[in-house]
Parts: C-alpha cells; structure tokens; sequence
C-alpha cells in the first residue's frame, strides 16, 4: 500500500473517529439534558403527590384512591405509584410499568429527600424515577413516581435512517477524497525529490527540486536535498578535473619512457646510449611516484580525524625543516635563509612539517639555479605565522585561486600545495598566497599563537 493510500485511510479514520466521538459527545449531553428536565418535573410532582397524601384526616387508601387517579390522568406520561412500610404495592397508575421497576431498596425508607435514578427496563427503554419517603402518612410510605425518558434515535422511521445513512455514506466518500487530495499535496515534494533522485542516480548532478513558498518542514528538507546535490555536482566537477591532471601527470612521463626505449629498441644502443636512456626513465619514474605518493598521502588525511593539536615551538620545528630544505635545494644551487621569532602556536607538529616540505618542494621546483628561498617564523598579538618565500618567476594573479587545487599545477604533481592545505586546515590553521609582479612566490601559513612566558632562548641552527 502506497503512503499516499495509508495516509488517506488515516484521515479518513481521524475524521470517522473524531464525529463518532462527537456523536457520542452529542447524546451523552443530550441524555444528560433530558434527565435534567425529568428530574425538575419530577420534584414538582412529588410535591403535588405529596400534598395530596398529607391531607388533613386519616390515612384512607380508597379515600385518596380517586384524587391520586385524577393526579395521574392529569399527568403527561407519568406514573405514579405508592407503597406501604414493607413495600407492597398500594397503588399504581400503571400497574404493568410498576410491575417492570424494580422494587426500592431499603436504603430508600431512610431518607429524609427525595431519591432519583434511570431505570433501564427489560422492554427497552429509558424510566427516570423519583423515590419519596412520607414517614408521617401511615406510618411511612413510599411514593414513586417515573417519567419514561424519550429516544429520538427510536422515534425515527425507516425513511429518515436512510435519509441519515445516505447522508453519512456521502460525507465519507467526500471525507476519503479531502483525504486522498491532502496527502497528494502534502507529498508532492516527495515526488519531486524521488525524480530528481533517479535523475542523480543515473549521473545527472544538475537537477534541482523545485521549492514551493507554502512548503515548511519539507520545504527545509528540499533546500538541504538541493544543497547537498550542489555539494555533490561541485565535488563531481572537481574530482574529474583531478582525474584528468593526475592522468596528464602521469600520461607525460609514461609517453617519454615509452618512446625513449622504442627508439632505443629499433637501433643497437650502446653503452652509453642505453644508460643515458635508462637514467632518463629513472627520472620519469621519480616523477611519477611523487604523483603516487602525493595521491596517497591526500587518501590519508581524507581517512583519518584531525587529532589534538600541541603547542609547538614554531622557529624550533622551522629550524629543522630548514635543515631539509637546504638538502632539497642543494642540487640546483639555491640559498636556503631563515629569520626567525621566538613565537609558539597549537599545531600538529608532523602535518604542519610535512605541509611546510611541500611548500619548499614547489619553492624549490619553481626557483631558478642559485636563487634564494627564504623561511620566517613572525608573531603578533594573538596570531603566528609561518612563510615559505622563493625568488622564482611568481603566478599570475588570476591564476593565484587555482595554485590549491588538486592536480592544477606548473611543473611537479600538482597535488603538493592542495595537500598542504588540506594538512594545515586539519588543525585549525588558515594559508594564504601571494605573488607581486616578478618577486616570486610567498605561501604564508596563519596559526594561533599561544602566549608563552619563559620561553627559552632562540635555537641555533
């Protein structure tokens, strides 16, 4: 059974519910109303009847017989009867009425007011009675008197109860299509989510599922579905153009090993002809397991959480990067300097180190022969920072956005500067770039400081 269906069904029986509940609500005060107004009759008459019995003289049954028959017949619809001490019937205006009432208890002789109560006689039907203990006319009577309570649902004919079922079959079908036509608006975002859902499914990211105003709950819910698609789409684009730079990257150097050795294969190499080709396959396999690494290096950080970050001692850890860096730049002659503040901060000490050789790495690539890279630790106020500047060629300002992405690059894997940003974010940490006209690269990387007293004297290097 569809929702829609169930969802109809439940209104439907809400509704059926609700005026049955109604309904009942509706005769219990009715019954209660008819009772009420029995009950204001009854006290009147048994006051009448009452006089009547107390009259001046003796205590004769046939004396009162005729009075009490006038009594009765002046009645509308009540009956009255009277009995003595033991409670033997005296007196009935209807004796076969009389006869249906279960007989007073006991307990009824001894009251000094008058008893009221419904009967339910066997016949069917509703008796309101009134029960009255006269102790000063013979040595105690009883006088009853019933009024019989009234049914409207009884008094009706056959006509006005199909009249009534006609009526109410009619308000329920209207009720099941008020129902059905609910819970088809209620769920017409669902509907349109389930379409724009297969539409993703079969690789479509663009849909969006339209936004009705008078939409509330789901109408959230639709605006969080459409922002996590959007996050998808934008997530989609990206990881395909890593793809296709990471499949540039390593498509370049697979070409160039390829045909080196089919040239080297169609002729007879010598000595030096086969090392010469061997050494540049070397070179091209470096470069692509740099790729590899770096790939898998971003496969771990998207795996593991960010842990605890410890205060650190910024130009202590700068220090020895430094150390390294200068090992990095010793192939191609550059001058690796350092200044340094006394400044720590909170940071993941082997991220932060592996985001800094990153930045050196590209510093280094992008650095012509015998130029200079330069490291600085800097504190201010409640923020540190540490930079990584080279004397290369620089980025284009509209090219600056990009140098973050994963797989955009000038030379190298173009996975390097992503993957130290993603480190650096791991624990808090913001960086940022910038490259002025023909004065090189700078990749600064903003940390909280941490106020430190005492701090011991500078590192040497």
């Amino acid at each position: 059974m569809t929702l829609r269906r169930r969802l109809a069904l439940l209104y439907l029986a809400a509704t059926a519910a609700f005026f049955l509940l109604s309904a009942l609500t509706a005769v219990f005060f009715f019954n209660r109303g008819l009772e009420s107004l029995a009950d204001r009759k009854l006290r009147s008459t048994a006051d009448e009847a009452a006089d009547i019995l107390a009259a001046p003289g003796p205590f004769e049954l046939e004396r009162v017989r005729p009075r009490l028959d006038r009594f009765s017949e002046s009645l509308d619809g009540f009956f009255v009867s009277l009995r003595g001490p033991g409670g033997d019937l005296l007196y009935s205006s209807d004796p076969g009425l009389a006869a249906l009432r279960p007989p007073a208890g006991a307990a009824v002789y001894t009251r000094k007011r008058i008893s009221l109560e419904t009967v339910r006689l066997q016949a069917g039907g509703k008796l309101r009675t009134a029960s009255v203990f006269l102790p000063g006319v013979a040595g105690g009577l009883l006088l009853e008197l019933g009024l019989p309570l009234p049914s409207p649902l009884r008094a009706l004919s056959a006509g006005s109860w199909a009249l009534l079922g006609g009526t109410a079959l009619l308000f329920f079908l209207a009720a099941g299509w008020a129902g059905w036509a609910i819970a088809g608006r209620a769920l017409s975002p669902i509907d349109r989510i389930v379409e724009v859902a297969i539409k993703a499914g079969e690789g479509d990211l663009s849909g969006r599922i339209p936004r009705h105003r008078a939409e509330d709950e789901l109408g959230a819910l639709v605006d969080v579905l459409n922002g996590m698609l959007a996050a998808i789409e934008a997530y989609s684009i990206k990881m395909k153009q890593f793809a296709s730079n990471v499949s540039h990257q390593l498509k370049t150097p697979i070409t160039v090993m390829r045909g080196e050795t089919e040239v080297a294969l169609l002729g007879k190499p010598g000595r030096a002809e086969a090392v010469a080709v061997l050494e540049s396959n070397l070179a091209e396999l470096e470069t692509m397991t740099r790729v590899i690494e770096d790939i898998l290096e971003y496969s771990r950080l998207d795996g593991r959480g960010a842990g605890r970050p410890k205060e650190e001692r910024l130009d202590a850890l700068v220090a020895r990067i430094a150390k390294k860096a200068a090992v990095l730049a010793l192939p191609r002659a550059q001058k690796v300097e350092t200044e340094l503040e006394a400044v720590s901060a909170l940071v993941q000490a082997g991220k932060l180190e592996q985001a800094l050789l990153n930045i050196v790495d590209n510093a280094v690539r992008n650095t012509p022969a015998g130029g200079r890279i330069i490291l600085r630790t800097r504190g201010s106020g409640g923020s540190a920072s540490v930079s990584v500047e080279d004397t290369g060629p620089g980025v284009r300002p509209e090219n600056l956005p990009r140098l973050f992405e994963r797989g955009y690059s000038t030379s190298g894997s173009g996975l390097g500067l992503g993957l130290a940003r993603a480190m650096v974010e791991s624990f808090s940490g913001k960086i940022e770039v910038s490259s002025p006209p023909g004065a090189g690269l700078t990749v600064r990387i903003l940390l909280p400081a941490v106020t430190a007293q005492n701090l011991p004297s500078r590192p040497t290097e």
